[in-house]
């Protein structure tokens, strides 16, 4: 029970690396609110915490949207009365040869990737800041670490959230609130299935589990009080480096 009391915004929770970090953060002993444009998923998310004990809030939103994390933030605060642990999960992709790919691919990868953990930290942050206490955590990749083949939109957005984070750690460190960056390789969930990936692929049972992934994010959360783990990289064995 390392976050009892604390209480965490996760974003794209509907599946996958959202959906096992919730579960993983929840069984910490946070309150979550659990957050999707899939109003029926994360609702079923939320019902399953509660149904285990612990206290959690379902919004649907798209957190690309400003109107929206406004929204957010308000039901948030109203229901827990604040938030110490912002993850910022939501991501999409979509993979193919550069000349594949277009300026709305563009747009859809950069707000969903980026633009949403602008957003959803201007958000939740300056109270954070008030307090001198919170976490803010990015789920990045190793595409934001070095540039791929097939991959030239989905690691620039990648490489910009990277940069925020390190930008972001200079101006909160020294404030009580602590950055970190949770950057996988190849995870085995729906994501980008049909941008790039195939269901039944072969290769995606030996990437990691989602749930190894939410393994990594706790431990990014549950540092001691005078450190922080601002880059976590975890890769499948069946990956280079």
């Amino acid at each position: 029970m390392r976050l009892a009391n604390e209480v965490a915004v996760i974003t794209g929770a509907g599946s996958g690396i959202g959906r096992a970090a919730a579960m993983a953060i929840a069984a910490e002993g946070a309150a979550t609110v659990v957050v999707g444009r899939r109003r029926e998923r994360v609702e079923a998310l939320a019902g399953e915490l509660e149904s285990s004990g612990r206290e959690a809030l379902a919004v649907a939103a798209d957190v690309s949207q400003e109107d929206e994390v406004a929204r957010l933030h308000d039901a948030a605060v109203a229901r827990f009365g604040r938030v110490d642990i912002l993850l910022n999960n939501a991501g999409v992709g979509k993979y193919g040869p550069f000349d594949s790919l277009t300026a709305e691919d563009y747009d859809w990868m950069m707000d969903t990737n980026m633009r949403s953990g602008f957003l959803c930290t201007k958000a939740f942050l300056p109270a954070m800041l008030e307090r001198s206490h919170g976490q803010v955590c990015f789920l990045g990749s190793v595409a934001g670490l070095k540039g791929l083949p097939g991959e030239t939109v989905y690691c620039a957005t990648k490489f910009a959230q990277m940069g925020y984070a390190q930008a972001l750690d200079y101006e909160t460190r020294d404030r009580g609130v602590k950055v970190s960056v949770v950057a996988p390789g190849g995870v085995n969930t729906e994501f980008a299935l049909g941008t790039g990936r195939t269901a039944g692929d072969p290769t995606l049972e030996a990437m990691l589990d989602p749930e190894d992934v939410a393994a990594a994010v706790v431990f990014a959360l549950t540092q001691p009080e005078k450190a922080r783990a601002f880059l976590v990289g975890l890769r499948p064995m069946s990956e280079p480096l």
